[in-house]
């Protein structure tokens, strides 16, 4: 009865047009159990592997999975000789090997022990111009481990990185390999290889693979460490995917993770100024103590939604703790008040900074020039610019180009000219802001013939003119 529904079976793609499907296969593969067990006969193995053949060629691999281990649970791959006697028959009916065929027999090679076969149908393979892949790899990576090769481990490790065939799967037959064969300080160091696979992966762009990475550790109950966290929270709020973010800091508490400062300041940076203030607010709850990296991302976060007020307190409250700002936590705050036109908060803020000892740096400085020159308090810009050699701050491109455009915005032509002679003698080299900003000076000021010299001046200097440069000069034409 098997005979006929055998070659039905093998008729239905030629006959009757119709491929046979996972049913088909199933049904058959029943018929045939049922009738050895009714004659008690069993399966050779040269029948599996016809049947193995055929599932993997037609594209059913999992199958064929099945049918491969079933094979070995009936044993009728005790001994090596007999694991290869469909490999031998296909040799000598010239049948081309492919790379299921070997990978199912270096799989089960290794299952039983025998390393020393599955070599040779690994070299085999190579020599027939077969590339091994991941699962190859893994098979013969595990039977190493089983059998206490672990120097044979570590050289095909090394051929497998070559070939980027490591993947998951690889590095967790390689730790548990090297726990059992009690090689406790290789195991942690390849663990901790894991971390590092995560933040690369999170770090390239490669977010939802770190994830991927993740969830095959946690599902094999193995732990990550909090640099590899610490490393998907980060990249999930650069995404904006703070919901995922927040539930990662429950995973990290399960799995006993201590929460860190980079984490926080992740959230906080990402994070919408209410929902900033409370994870704030639960770093101490949870024994997380804020880094001045902390405090310097808050404020700027309460400065651009003009919060100056609490930005402030956090100051005051960085000093009452012992934290002393740095000149990014001042500059922050002085850059916000400057840029909502509070440049008198600005400058106490500035003299507390100088009565403390500290010593503004030229950002804080270009910063505070450019608010008052916003507002037109040029003689408070001038002092600033004076007081900078005794802070021992010197000038750079920028503060001249600032304090020339508060010049001539104050049409005062006469020393935003000083300010250009200053830039020459300081050995700097006017960039094309400085002359767009001297061309659209001079020009609104009435004095055309003076900007065109300075434009060709510019020509001269191999400065190119920009969009704003030409819009400056047809504006002033036109504008006489």
């Amino acid at each position: 009865m098997v005979d006929k529904d055998m070659g039905v079976f093998q008729n239905m793609k030629y006959v009757f047009g119709c491929v046979p499907g996972v049913r088909s296969f199933n049904t058959l593969l029943n018929a045939f159990v049922i009738s050895n067990q009714e004659s008690g006969k069993m399966s050779d193995v040269y029948s599996y592997g016809t049947f193995i053949n055929g599932l993997a060629k037609d594209g059913f691999l999992g199958e064929a999975l099945k049918v491969f281990d079933e094979m070995f649970e009936r044993e009728l791959c005790g001994k090596f000789n007999e694991g290869l006697e469909l490999w031998n028959r296909m040799k000598r009916n010239a049948q081309k090997m492919d790379l299921f065929t070997c990978c199912a027999l270096i799989h089960g090679l290794c299952e039983l022990g025998n390393v020393n076969g599955a070599e040779r149908i690994f070299k085999k393979m190579i020599e027939t111009g077969l590339s091994p892949d991941v699962v190859v790899y893994g098979a013969l990576l595990n039977g190493y481990c089983k059998v206490g090769e672990i120097k044979k481990c570590f050289e095909l490790w090394e051929v497998m990185g070559i070939e980027d065939c490591r993947n998951v799967t690889s590095y967790n037959i390689l730790i548990r390999g090297l726990f059992e064969n009690r090689m406790v300080d290789e195991a942690i160091s390849i663990w901790k290889l894991m971390g590092v696979l995560i933040h690369g992966l999170c770090k390239n762009g490669s977010l939802n693979k770190a994830l991927n990475v993740l969830q095959a550790e946690n599902e094999g109950e193995r732990c990550v460490d909090l640099y590899a966290y610490s490393s998907i929270v980060k990249g999930l709020c650069r995404e904006g995917r703070l919901d995922e973010a927040t539930a990662m800091l429950d995973l990290m508490a399960k799995q006993g993770c201590t929460l860190s400062s980079h984490v926080c300041n992740a959230l906080i940076k990402a994070s919408k100024v209410q929902e900033a203030l409370r994870f704030f607010g639960e770093m101490h709850s949870q024994n997380c103590s804020p880094t001045v990296v902390t405090y310097n991302v808050l404020i700027d976060g309460l400065c651009k939604a003009e919060r100056f007020g609490d930005a402030y307190e956090l100051v005051e409250e960085m000093l009452k703790k012992g934290w002393t700002p740095d000149m990014i936590t001042y500059s922050l705050l002085v850059d916000g008040l400057c840029r909502s036109k509070m440049v008198d908060l600005a400058l106490k803020l500035l003299n507390q900074i100088v009565s403390k000892g500290l010593k503004p740096d030229v950002t804080m400085v270009n910063i505070i020039i450019h608010g008052l020159c916003s507002v037109g308090k040029l003689e408070n810009t001038l002092q600033i610019f004076l007081s900078m050699s005794q802070w021992e701050c010197l000038p750079n491109l920028v503060t001249y180009n600032t304090l020339m455009e508060g010049f001539y915005k104050a049409r005062d032509c006469k020393n935003a000219s000083a300010v250009w002679a200053l830039i020459l003698r300081g050995g700097f080299q006017p960039d094309i802001s400085s002359y767009n900003i001297t061309l659209k000076g001079l020009a609104s000021c009435h004095r055309m013939s003076d900007a065109i010299l300075f434009f060709n001046d510019a020509r001269k200097r191999k400065i190119h003119p920009t969009a704003v440069t030409w819009n400056i000069l047809v504006r002033a034409v036109i504008c006489g």
